[in-house]
């Protein structure tokens, strides 16, 4: 490597180092309060499964809506480590401060035929019911589905709650996320645990436990019971009973009547525990969520109320979401032990939470929180129908495009006239292209305000659309050969950066977003959209990039070209990875090394293994100093970036990296994306193999007459070297993030039908050629236009 090779890469990681660490658009309460501000006396933990902020209203649950008003609050995300969270998962993730999964049937575990006649064992039971017809469908229990199995060994089980806690920490589920089940238990050392279920969070090895069935009635006993530990665990559970379990799952697993008398019981508890609270002597910090679905209840955002020292009414947020009024309840042990002044554990994968801003009036804020749930549901629910979306629109695009076009370049008609139905394939393609930037245009809508939120959701994606395509068709860059592609891809990078700058408000609940209920993510950059932003960037600054270079001077043309790609990279590099924005650790990673092929590509630098190795060293170190710079700071603030480092320096990085492996493979096999990749290759077939449409026409090196040329020679070579990095990255990105293939899939719903469309584009004369600055990837002779040169270990390779 050249001396000046060198200095350009030193140049460049100083910029990035600079950027990546530079303070973002962070909220008034980013800052964690003082110690002193957060200590409290004791604290009260309250969970109550299945509660949402549909169930607090002023009429209904009085105690619940006037606790509300005193505190900080929030949608709790009660993700574990399954997809469906029940009662001892929930109860075993506050104790744990990180995920965990309670031994059991896994979600959607089939239902079993109750026995019809009496077992063999027994003695004939003269009551029994007669058996069934042969014919007859035996009857079903589907207590055992969902989250049924747990909430019978809350009724009947759960006497020896240690041994239960050593189950649950061998759980290969709870191993995954490298969490010691009780660990919040054993950090105290003392607790006072009101319900069984709650025993799962503290039951740890040497903890002094007080156990009690049910909260007394009289808040004098209540508060005696509180002043005995400096920790207080209630569950409340009486939505339990107020459904069964089904074979299929319900919105929220209960039926109105029943629901209506459990909140009310749960009410009036609520008030017992506040009246008592406030006979206690000191500060106590009561700390209300739910901590999980019930019975055939589907995943949603429950309740999330803190009321004590350092709260008061404004919203919830934790380093963890680094978004309000988010949090999770693997943030509510962190909580706890910040307020008792205990050191929290290396392996609590929370981080405390704290008030986070002013919020509305309270009616106006419970509203907001159920819009949120309604947002967060809906996205939840409907994920697979969105990527079945995309897919089928860009198969279509490649089934009709290999119609109308023909798959060789001798079916096209001769003389250079347009196959009937081009013009219509060329739209078509346009919209597909469009289609996925319009999934996170359509958040500038409220959907969620409407009463069919689906339907609301998917008629906002198509108004996206038709405004995108229109303003590529109708403005003046229409006449340009390139110009409503580059449109398109412009607003796709704008959009996606223009978002993550002002807080990632489309994002979040996109239908190739990120919905809090999964909890992988609550701001910046997701895997999904990571894919499209790294596509688009490339692309854009392919194209820049060459312009600059074309117009440069005589024998500046290489200069300008990289200069402009490392500037664009370096921009898209700390949008992409600073803590602030896009906190993506591995879009850095895989970013990064995209940006600086291109500019060796565009530049007609050559390609080699030693260059290829230090472009990925050079990724990670950026990354890793970031990392490094974040975990440095305050330990309440640290993205996942600073959290890895503690894993590294613990000995719980392994767990971290083998769970995103294992989330990938799974991706490969499970995600409807996946299969983006099959029409991928049939359209690269299609297009770009040699003979392929777009692929300059040649028979000893010369254009033939059987068709003619969909791009000018040097804007094909540019083209060529943006795919080429783009390749590059995700297939970086594809490696070093759970979403496996789920990020070139992404990236492919905006490629395939892109490239479809420039197949269906006007042909070019042969023969001609656009004038290039010297030495650009377009430069050369006749026999060289378009090619990519590749070196490996000093041998060439060309990639006509």
């Amino acid at each position: 490597m050249t001396r000046r090779t060198v200095l350009l890469v030193v140049a460049v990681l100083a910029v990035l180092t600079g950027l990546l660490t530079l303070p973002g658009p962070a909220g008034p309460a980013a800052a964690a309060p003082a110690a002193d501000d957060v200590r409290a006396d004791r604290v009260l933990v309250v969970g109550v499964p299945g509660l949402t902020w549909a169930d607090v209203t002023p009429e209904g649950t009085p105690q619940l809506w006037a606790l509300a008003g005193d505190s900080t609050i929030g949608a709790m995300s009660v993700r574990a480590a399954r997809g469906t969270t029940c009662v001892l998962d929930g109860w075993g993730t506050i104790g744990a401060g990180n995920r965990v999964r309670v031994p059991g049937p896994d979600d959607g575990l089939p239902p079993v035929p109750l026995p019809t006649v009496p077992i063999p064992e027994d003695p004939a039971d003269p009551d029994a019911p007669p058996a069934p017809p042969a014919d007859e469908e035996p009857a079903m229990d589907s207590s055992l589905t969902y989250c049924g199995l747990q909430e019978r060994l809350v009724e009947v089980g759960l006497g020896d709650p240690e041994a239960a806690v050593g189950r649950t920490a061998d759980d290969p589920g709870t191993q995954r996320f490298g969490s010691r089940p009780a660990a919040l238990g054993e950090a105290v050392g003392c607790a006072t645990v009101v319900g069984r279920a709650a025993t799962l969070a503290v039951a740890g090895p040497g903890v002094e436990l007080d156990r009690y069935e049910v909260l007394p009635t009289e808040p004098a006993g209540a508060a005696g019971l509180l002043d005995g530990c400096p920790l207080s665990l209630v569950s409340l559970d009486a939505l339990l009973t107020a459904g069964r379990p089904g074979v299929d799952q319900t919105d929220d697993g209960t039926d109105p009547a029943p629901r209506a008398a459990a909140l009310s019981r749960i009410d009036e508890s609520v008030g017992r525990l506040r009246a008592a609270v406030a006979t206690l002597p000191g500060d106590t910090l009561l700390l209300l969520q739910g901590v999980s679905e019930v019975n055939d209840g589907r995943p949603q955002l429950h309740v999330g109320m803190a009321a004590g020292p350092g709260f008061g009414d404004g919203w919830l947020v934790s380093a963890s979401t680094g978004r309000a009024p988010y949090v999770q309840l693997i943030d509510v042990a962190p909580t706890v032990l910040r307020a008792l002044g205990e050191d929290r554990p290396a392996t609590f994968n929370g981080q405390a939470m704290r008030a986070g801003g002013e919020r509305p009036a309270l009616e106006e804020a419970v509203a907001e929180l159920a819009r949120a749930n309604v947002a967060a549901t809906t996205h939840h629910r409907h994920t697979g129908y969105f990527f079945w979306s995309l897919v089928t629109v860009s198969a279509l695009v490649v089934v009709a495009g290999a119609a109308v076009l023909g798959v060789r370049r001798g079916a096209l008609p001769p003389g250079g006239r347009r196959a009937p139905g081009t013009g219509a394939l060329r739209t078509f393609a346009l919209a597909a292209t469009a289609l996925p930037v319009a999934t996170f245009l359509s958040g500038l809508v409220p959907w969620e305000r409407s009463g069919s939120p689906l339907v609301a959701l998917t008629i906002a994606v198509l108004a996206a659309d038709a405004v995108v395509v229109a303003l590529a068709l109708l403005g003046p860059w229409r006449r340009r050969r390139l110009g409503p592609a580059a449109v398109v891809v412009a607003v796709t990078l704008v959009t996606l950066v223009g978002d993550v700058l002002t807080g990632s408000h489309l994002e979040l609940n996109a239908p190739l977003g990120y919905d809090p209920i999964v909890a992988g993510r609550f701001t910046g950059y997701g895997n999904l959209s990571f894919g499209l932003l790294s596509v688009s960037a490339l692309l854009s600054a392919a194209g820049l990039a060459t312009l600059a270079g074309r117009r440069a001077r005589a024998g500046r043309a290489r200069m300008v070209t990289g200069l402009s790609v490392l500037a664009i990279g370096v921009v898209v590099v700390g949008v992409v990875g600073a803590p602030q924005l896009g906190r993506d650790f591995g879009g850095v990673l895989a970013v990064l090394p995209g940006f600086l092929l291109l500019a060796m590509l565009l530049t007609g630098m050559r390609v080699t293994v030693v260059r290829l190795a230090a472009i990925l060293a050079l990724a990670v170190v950026a990354v890793g100093g970031v990392a490094v710079l974040d975990w440095r700071g305050e330990p309440e603030d640290r993205s996942h970036l600073g959290r890895f480092v503690e894993q590294v320096l613990t000995g719980e990085a392994w767990t971290v990296v083998s769970r995103k492996a294992e989330a990938n493979l799974d991706i490969a096999t499970r995600s409807p994306l996946a299969w983006m990749l099959p029409v991928a290759l049939v359209a690269a077939v299609w297009l770009v193999r040699r003979g392929g449409l777009l692929r300059n026409p040649r028979e000893g090196g010369l254009p033939t007459a059987a068709g003619r040329a969909r791009l000018r020679p040097a804007d094909a070579a540019v083209l060529r070297a943006a795919l080429l990095s783009a390749a590059l990255s995700l297939a970086i990105g594809a490696a070093v993030n759970d979403s496996g293939v789920a990020v070139p899939g992404t990236a492919a719903t905006l490629l395939v039908p892109l490239l479809a469309w420039l197949a269906a584009g006007p042909a070019e004369r042969s023969g001609s050629r656009p004038e290039v600055a010297q030495s650009t990837a377009a430069a050369g002779g006749d026999g060289d236009a378009g090619a990519v040169t590749v070196v490996s270990r000093g041998s060439t390779v060309r990639n006509a």
